[in-house]
């Protein structure tokens, strides 16, 4: 797996940004953390998550996704993950700033 710079700052990730924005709805967890499990394993560094998550959003499901994949994460060296995340706002009312 290529590498790159993140801009100018010092972090480097792999090419290739795995998306989590299915977990929780479209996978489960053992299913997300097996795919997460195996871009790891195939060099990607890289994960993108955010509050929203999974989509579509629904109040049952809202942060779902970042539960999930932050205990993947604790399976894995922190200092060899970057994760990319972000907030929507108001979140359709479920978040709460």
């Amino acid at each position: 797996m290529q590498q790159r710079r993140l801009g100018s700052s010092g972090i480097v990730v792999s090419d290739i940004c795995m998306g989590t924005m299915t977990f929780g709805s479209a996978c489960d967890e053992s299913t997300s953390h097996a795919i997460c499990d195996h871009a790891f394993d195939a060099g990607i560094n890289f994960f993108d998550a955010a509050e929203i998550y999974p989509v579509p959003p629904k109040e049952e499901t809202f942060g779902v996704t970042e539960e999930i994949f932050g205990r993947w994460l604790k399976t894995k060296p922190r200092d060899c993950v970057t994760v990319a995340t972000k907030v929507t706002g108001p979140g359709h009312g479920w978040f709460t700033p």
